[in-house]
């Protein structure tokens, strides 16, 4: 499983979205987080699964290593069994009681739907996403997560070895907290990935479990 997780590392970054949390310090990773993911929705069935990452990111949102004003995102991404040729479709996303059609684009860094609602989601909506002949009701699911994302955060952070971004005392970079999902014969397993991009182009990431806190790679 650690050869798998050590080939998404990369791409992370690539496929896709605060208020600061514990020290509060200037020039700080705590203070420079770029993208933080604190609510996880997931749901699915055989045609179609999904997952909704809730939480705050910066915009402009640029892998720089320099951290930008905050902004609440529900990032909605859908992966079907069965290719489409659209570039985009309408779904129907139903929030608790209120419905709309919500446009979704084809990424094909991971071959899935996204958009982003363009606010935070609560921590119990009810949430359903219709199309064609699929339906997906979602779940949050890091509720049952025995490392919430301020101790997933804590933990990487006092783990990491961030010497190289610091100058003159200065912390040089952008942090980013999100979920990292593992599939393996149709079972999905959940981690937290922390990752911080340096000024200077350094990257460095670290994984943890959702479960134990343990650090996988």
């Amino acid at each position: 499983m650690r050869k798998k997780i050590g080939l998404v590392l990369s791409a992370i970054l690539l496929i896709c979205p605060f208020v600061l949390v514990g020290c509060g310090q200037e020039d700080s990773p705590y203070s420079n987080i770029s993208e933080i993911t604190k609510v996880y929705y997931q749901g699915g069935g055989d045609d179609a699964r999904g997952s909704i990452s809730v939480g705050q990111r910066e915009d402009p949102y640029k892998l720089d290593g320099k951290h930008n004003q905050m902004y609440d995102f529900s990032l909605v991404v859908i992966e079907l069994n069965e290719q489409l040729q659209e570039n985009t479709i309408d779904v129907a996303l139903t929030i608790n009681d209120s419905t709309q059609t919500f446009t979704m684009y084809f990424n094909p860094l991971s071959s899935s739907y996204m958009a982003d609602i363009g606010y935070l989601l609560g921590n119990n909506d009810k949430i359903n996403i219709t199309y064609q002949d699929f339906s997906i009701d979602f779940y949050n699911v890091s509720d049952s997560f025995s490392i919430s994302y301020e101790e997933a955060l804590d933990i990487a952070i006092e783990n990491m070895d961030l010497q190289g971004f610091y100058e003159d005392g200065q912390f040089k970079g952008e942090c980013y907290l999100k979920i990292l999902t593992e599939k393996d014969d149709n079972f999905e397993d959940l981690f937290w990935i922390f990752s911080v991009v340096g000024e200077n182009g350094e990257v460095k990431n670290i994984v943890i479990n959702v479960e134990s806190g343990e650090i996988l790679s």
